[in-house]
């Protein structure tokens, strides 16, 4: 009995793979592994935007840097040589706010601080510390709002002010003190007093705290005379050391120095209107 040849099984029947486009043409599945380098070049592609990205903002921070850096240096030159002929000394100026182009391409610096510690009004050593707001890049325009800092040593408060009768003004933590003298019985004897400083408007208030005797008779009473020294405040004249429409909004004295605040609105910054002070009448 013949045996009959073994039938090939059919394509479609078996598990081996079958492909429409024939022999030795690749199925989807193939093909799709066949084609590994698409993900890695979008990778590459985004790697690259990302690093441009990066390198210009490297590039804007540089420049906005540099921009601000020779903008300060100008605004300097300028402070310098606008300063009155009684001023002498050297300033740092820093132009804050955000970004310096953008500020720029807005027309206003939202704040340009002014600093010193070695500057000198007629001989006098002041520390200062001035900040303009909303400072336009347009310098013949007013600042709409400034304020300052001025810190003086005692031996400058005395070249500056003076209390009537007293030869020295002396300042400790939260007091102004001086010496003068009063008439007691025909006698004139001297006292040491103390006092608060306040502004009040042109003026600074010193307001008597106490009062004693620096010299005199302990036997002669004199509690009279000297309530009286501490009812009488006394007013000091300083509109004519500043700039006009320049008011101190504050008095600070510690032992050895005094530091002073004052603002300004509308304030002009050109030789002229710096050297325009206020009046005492």
């Amino acid at each position: 009995m013949t045996t009959p040849p073994p039938v090939s099984p059919s394509p479609r029947s078996s598990g081996a793979s079958w492909s429409p486009g024939g022999p030795g043409q690749p199925g989807p599945a193939t093909a799709s592994a066949a084609r590994p380098g698409r993900p890695r070049k979008r990778g590459r592609i985004i790697a690259i935007v990302a690093g441009t990205v990066v390198l210009l903002a490297i590039i804007l921070v540089a420049l906005d840097f540099g921009l601000r850096a020779y903008a300060e240096s100008q605004v300097k030159s300028a402070v310098l040589e606008n300063l009155p002929s009684t001023v002498t000394g050297d300033v740092d100026v820093n132009i804050g706010g955000g970004p310096f182009l953008v500020q720029y391409l807005s027309g206003t610096f939202s704040d340009v601080t002014l600093t010193s510690k070695n500057m000198q009004v007629n001989g006098v050593p002041v520390q200062i510390s001035v900040t303009a707001n909303d400072v336009s890049t347009d310098s013949s325009k007013p600042v709409p709002r400034a304020s300052a800092t001025l810190t003086l040593d005692q031996a400058a408060v005395n070249t500056f002010l003076s209390v009537p009768g007293s030869n020295q003004i002396m300042l400790g933590d939260g007091t102004v003190g001086y010496s003068g003298t009063v008439n007691v019985f025909g006698l004139t004897l001297g006292y040491d007093a103390t006092a608060t400083a306040t502004p009040q408007g042109p003026d600074v208030l010193l307001t008597p705290t106490g009062a004693q005797l620096s010299a005199g008779s302990a036997s002669i009473d004199v509690s009279g005379a000297l309530k009286s020294v501490v009812s009488k405040p006394i007013s000091i004249c300083v509109a004519q050391y500043l700039p006009e429409g320049v008011q101190i909004t504050s008095i600070t004295p510690t032992a050895g120095s005094v530091t002073v605040t004052a603002e300004a609105t509308n304030l002009t910054l050109s030789e002229e209107a710096l050297k325009t002070t206020g009046s005492c009448d």
